[in-house]
């Protein structure tokens, strides 16, 4: 388990079995969602290896 915070600042992501799955948190709210298997692939493209954050946003919108 590797746990880093994005460039912004904005989030904490968790990577667990070198990306299998990854907890992200956004760290004004706390608010927190998981992805695992190919979820965790497709975030991890979306967000071109967690460099851009807007996508993170996103899926936590579509959560709420």
């Amino acid at each position: 388990m590797i746990t880093f915070i994005t460039h912004d600042g904005k989030f904490s992501v968790t990577s667990h079995g070198n990306g299998w799955a990854y907890e992200v948190t956004e760290r004004s709210t706390g608010d927190s969602f998981w992805v695992q298997d190919q979820d965790a692939d497709q975030l991890q493209a979306d967000t071109n290896d967690f460099e851009w954050t807007e996508p993170l946003f996103d899926y936590l919108e579509a959560l709420t």
